[in-house]
């Protein structure tokens, strides 16, 4: 609440405020299109107003509006500032009134909730660790209780593939000489069997290296590595040591 005083001792209350004018509650009546002098001071902060009005609007109760005519650019710069600090101030007072705020925020503090234990995993779950690089490494030894000789894992996977070839190409050899029912010459079977070996080579190795990215014998030179315990299969020379 600020009072204002006007002129021939006149005075009242400012019911609303802007950088061009006020609305106030008079003493006396003031009449329409009258000259006034209009002095108030604002607190909070402090700022002191004294300019000449004119009343633009008025009735026989003492309410009444004044225009500013001289106010200085200064004064109303500092007009503004208070409003828009009262502003401020009204809205933060609105949001701590809000009835979406819970009393008991404002006091307590809010912790976050205690970190949940970690997820231990059985061993046989997450598997042997350091087992798929021993079984990619080409030049590890794999020993077999039936075979007392050492075989590297490369040798050992190209024998299996070669194998399966081999197979394939004298499958196919067969059901011709079945279909056909006659032996053609040595030299016909020779072609045909270095024709039909390309061919099966050139479709396996598109088929399970291209497309699939394993062959059948890495497959299983892979599970033949691991036993039931999950260990692998390779030389205990070939195993690092930590000492």
């Amino acid at each position: 609440m600020a009072y204002v005083n006007l002129d021939h001792a006149n005075g009242g209350i400012i019911r609303n405020l802007s950088e061009t004018g006020i609305a106030l509650q008079a003493v006396a009546p003031l009449r329409v299109n009258e000259q006034v002098h209009v002095r108030f001071e604002l607190m909070s902060p402090r700022v002191r107003v004294e300019a000449l009005g004119r009343v633009g609007w008025a009735d026989r109760f003492g309410q009444a509006g004044v225009q500013f005519l001289n106010l200085p650019e200064r004064t109303q710069r500092l007009l503004k500032d208070w409003i828009f600090t009262q502003l401020l101030t009204d809205c933060c007072r609105t949001a701590e009134d809000s009835i979406f705020v819970q009393p008991e925020s404002r006091i307590d503090l809010l912790f976050s909730a205690p970190p949940r234990p970690t997820i231990s995993l059985d061993p046989a779950v997450t598997g042997t660790p350091g087992l798929d690089s021993e079984l990619t490494d080409e030049n590890a030894l794999v020993r077999f209780r039936w075979c007392s000789v050492a075989i590297s894992a490369g040798s050992l996977s190209w024998l299996i593939d070669s194998l399966i070839l081999l197979s394939a190409v004298l499958l196919f050899l067969m059901l011709s000489l079945a279909m056909t029912h006659s032996f053609p010459a040595w030299t016909v079977v020779s072609a045909l069997a270095l024709g039909v070996a390309c061919l099966f080579t050139t479709l396996y190795w598109f088929l399970f290296t291209v497309w699939m990215g394993v062959t059948p014998g890495t497959c299983l030179v892979q599970r033949a590595c691991v036993n039931s315990e999950g260990r692998t299969g390779l030389d205990e020379v070939d195993r690092p040591r930590f000492r």
